[in-house]
């Protein structure tokens, strides 16, 4: 359950410390607007969802992690970037890929990263044979990662009231990857 790490973030289990930085990321309205159905979570919440990440942990060896940018030439170095990391997708106990950042660290490939050292994890040290990820279709910044990561397209159908496209990667896919 320890940490991870990549050439420029650091990815710590998500644990109680990270309530307040996921509440604030909860709450900006940019990321509102295709993650936790738009609306703002209470700090319960927020509580609840790391409960179930270390629930996830402790069944599965994998949850959701703080990503904090890890680049000494950088000036925002230590600063949280989001989070990413693995939950069970609801109806079929898959894992499913989450992602959420900070808008000011959008499009600097910080997610890619961080997604592709979970999906590693998953894949390597967990024994996972698929990843799946849900997307808002009109998200195009999300689909670009899933593609960047991939990931096949799988269907696009209405969930939970949205146009959504969900993607998958199995593990020979995985295996296949550059």
């Amino acid at each position: 359950m320890g940490e991870l790490s990549t050439q420029r973030l650091r990815l710590v289990p998500l644990a109680a410390g990270h309530v307040n930085v996921m509440h604030e990321l909860s709450v900006d309205p940019e990321v509102r607007r295709y993650l936790f159905e738009g609306n703002i979570i209470p700090v319960q919440q927020v509580e609840q969802m790391i409960a179930d990440s270390q629930q996830c942990f402790d069944q599965h060896g994998i949850g959701f992690y703080a990503m904090y940018l890890d680049d000494d030439s950088h000036p925002q170095d230590g600063a949280f970037v989001g989070f990413c990391g693995f939950r069970l997708f609801e109806g079929d106990g898959e894992m499913e890929l989450l992602l959420g950042m900070q808008p000011r660290f959008w499009g600097h490939g910080y997610g890619q990263e961080g997604a592709r050292e979970v999906m590693r994890r998953g894949f390597d040290d967990c024994g996972f044979a698929r990843i799946v990820a849900a997307t808002d279709t009109p998200n195009q910044r999300s689909v670009q990662v899933l593609q960047r990561l991939g990931m096949s397209f799988k269907e696009r159908r209405q969930w939970h009231g949205l146009d959504t496209m969900f993607y998958e990667l199995t593990l020979e896919e995985y295996r296949q990857l550059p």
